[in-house]
């Protein structure tokens, strides 16, 4: 099941059988009564938006299932899974379970919600739809584009008719009906107009003559010159590069746009909601939650530039003398000095490899706001926002990792910085504040033992939710959490055998901050971050054929990785489909992190009773988990070869 920064699970016309439901044998483990019934799916009294809902489940191995007086094929295990029609409003359905003389019967509630519809008369407006629901605030007109100063009004009413609103009792701007009554209209505020708390009036005149009007709870106010500074609250981003959605700045239609680091600054310049809205550079806005940054008066600094830096190391030689590692990995020995004389003038210092590739880019101490992408295989990009008192040059330093660095304006208070590499494989990126510089630090990729590539390497698996998270539901009585344990487990034995050390987010049936599991991976400086889950779908979703291993990751520099699992999975299981295959550009808790490979792997589909099974089978559990280490060495293997 996909982590909590976005979750699934479940639409047509009968009810369906969702996949066959075989001929497996009867679990021992999981005795049970003869008049029991067992709903993994939905819970009494869910609500869904949509016609149908998988409902799923077990009984009592050789006994019937009714539901609402249909009969619902049950296989030998009593697993059963249905595409169940709902009609609107609320739906009791009874099920009825026989074994021999014994019969079992519970009541699930299930209520299909629908769009409220208003009719064309009388003449109403729905007030709860009507936006702008909360104040938005301007405070620097004259320096917002007109995207940026334009205010959105709409509401759902009584369609056919023609709607109007104004802004503080002024012109009346007509609105547009879309789908049937809902009505929306923009308005680009003047750059001159001051405005405290206007108030938004819309009004609509429907196909009986009628003319009615409501005013939206968000009021309108507008400035020009009231720019504040504000700053990411110290101690709120953790790690180096988890990026984390708990702190995260948006563009205006909620997309994520930036992770920022602790101290990054920002101009601020309105107010919309709970969010302020920013100016990152002119003509590039985005939002920030109000809780999440530290306001105060005054610009935004402005940037030193100048020539970026590859760092270089010179680290003292003599006892215990080592070579820091921002990525953590066991410390680079650095050989003991020779004997010195009884009289030493000043320490005696070396040169010393860098475990990884470091630019520096000087700021003057500025915090400017920017992100990091990798867009290609052997290219990072950072994006940098904010003035800058001398233009960034490129620096003329070499490193055998360093093909190129181009830096090149985009427009104005926006520069690009392309970095150009010689690997074809990335190992982990990140980038932060150090000192008076922005720093990004590429990770150097290691020295693999083409006999034994594993040797050495340090990985992190993660098997997926548990403790009070159980991930998807379990119709054989096992939620996802239970089923992902074992599996990776034993994938970590099997990795261990060949010379990795693999930690592990969780051992038992605990529960794991999400965030924490990336931050293990970082800690140990773990070439690897490998999620593993069960996958499901999401109500409204037609389950029956979707089947079979996905793997989900973000950045480029986790393909390979992703491919070698993935084809060892289909491999491995042939008999669980071939799934929708690789998943690039996911925004997933587990995949955004990038100072490793990260990578989240869905083995199959609870929500497919041939998937289900096999998750519970244990003679494919240990295929799954061979899977996932024959993936894994798959990938060292090719790079060993490289």
């Amino acid at each position: 099941m996909l982590n909590p920064d976005m979750r699934h699970h479940h639409h047509l016309a009968l009810l369906s059988l969702l996949g066959a439901l075989g001929t497996l044998p009867a679990s021992p483990a999981r005795a049970q009564s003869a008049s029991d019934i067992f709903v993994s799916y939905p819970e009494s009294g869910h609500r869904v938006a949509h016609s149908h809902v998988i409902l799923q489940g077990s009984v009592t191995p050789g006994a019937t299932l009714t539901v609402s007086g249909q009969a619902v094929p049950v296989g030998p295990d009593g697993l059963f899974m249905a595409w169940w029609p709902l009609r609107p409003g609320t739906n009791d359905l009874r099920l009825v379970s026989r074994s021999g003389s014994k019969t079992a019967t519970r009541t699930l509630r299930v209520v299909r919600t629908v769009p409220r519809v208003l009719p064309a008369s009388p003449t109403a407006i729905d007030r709860e739809t009507l936006t702008p629901r909360e104040a938005v605030e301007f405070w620097d007109l004259a320096g917002d584009s007109p995207a940026e100063r334009t205010v959105k009004v709409g509401f759902v009413g009584s369609p056919g008719g023609r709607a109007t609103f104004r802004i503080n009792g002024g012109a009346a701007v007509p609105m547009r009906e879309g789908t049937a009554g809902a009505y929306s209209g923009t308005f680009v505020l003047p750059v001159q107009a001051l405005l405290k708390d206007a108030p938004v009036t819309v009004s609509l005149t429907g196909r009986d003559g009628r003319t009615v009007t409501a005013t939206a709870a968000g009021r309108i106010s507008g400035a020009t010159g009231e720019t504040r500074l504000g700053v990411q609250n110290p101690g709120s981003v953790h790690g180096l590069a988890l990026n984390e959605a708990t702190t995260l700045l948006t563009d205006l239609a909620g997309a994520p746009l930036l992770y920022p680091r602790d101290d990054m600054a920002f101009t601020l310049v309105g107010r919309q909601g709970r969010d302020y809205r920013v100016r990152l550079a002119p003509g590039v806005p985005a939002l920030v939650t109000q809780t999440q940054v530290q306001v105060s008066p005054g610009p935004l600094a402005v940037g030193a530039g100048g020539a970026i830096q590859l760092e270089a190391l010179r680290s003292p030689v003599g006892e215990g003398a080592s070579v820091p590692a921002l990525f953590s990995p066991p410390p680079l020995q650095i050989s003991p000095a020779v004997p010195v004389p009884a009289v030493m003038t000043a320490p005696v210092m070396t040169r010393a490899p860098r475990p990884d590739l470091t630019l520096r880019l000087p700021l003057g101490g500025a915090r400017l706001p920017f992100t990091v992408t990798q867009d290609s295989p052997q290219r990072l990009v950072l994006t940098l926002y904010g003035p800058l008192a001398t233009p960034l040059t490129a620096p003329q330093e070499t490193d055998p990792l360093l093909g190129s660095v181009e830096v090149r304006p985009l427009a104005l208070e926006v520069t690009r910085v392309v970095v150009n590499l010689t690997t074809p494989q990335l190992w982990g990126f990140h980038a932060g504040y150090d000192g008076n510089d922005l720093q990004l630090t590429v990770r150097r990729p290691p020295a693999l033992n083409p006999a034994r590539p594993l040797e050495g390497r340090t990985i992190t698996l993660d098997p997926g939710h548990g403790g009070t998270q159980g991930g998807g539901a379990g119709s054989l009585r096992t939620p996802e959490k239970g089923l992902v344990l074992p599996i990776t487990l034993r994938a970590a034995e099997l990795l261990r055998a060949q010379g990795a050390t693999v930690h592990l987010t969780r051992t038992a049936d605990v529960t794991v901050s999400l965030y924490d599991r990336g931050l293990t991976a970082e800690a140990t400086g773990s070439d690897l971050l490998v999620s593993v889950h069960a996958n499901a779908l999401p109500d409204g979703r037609d389950p029956r054929g979707v089947r079979g291993p996905e793997v989900y990751f973000t950045h480029p520099q986790a393909q390979p990785l992703a491919a070698s699992l993935l084809a060892a999975l289909r491999a491995g299981l042939p008999e669980i489909g071939p799934g929708a295959g690789l998943k690039p550009g996911a925004n997933l808790a587990l995949t955004r992190p990038s100072a490793q490979i990260s990578v989240l792997v869905e083995l199959a589909y609870l929500t497919d009773a041939g998937n289900l099974r096999a998750l519970h089978n244990p003679e494919a559990r240990e295929r799954f988990a061979q899977a996932i280490a024959g993936g894994v060495t798959a990938f060292y293997t090719g790079q060993a070869r490289r």
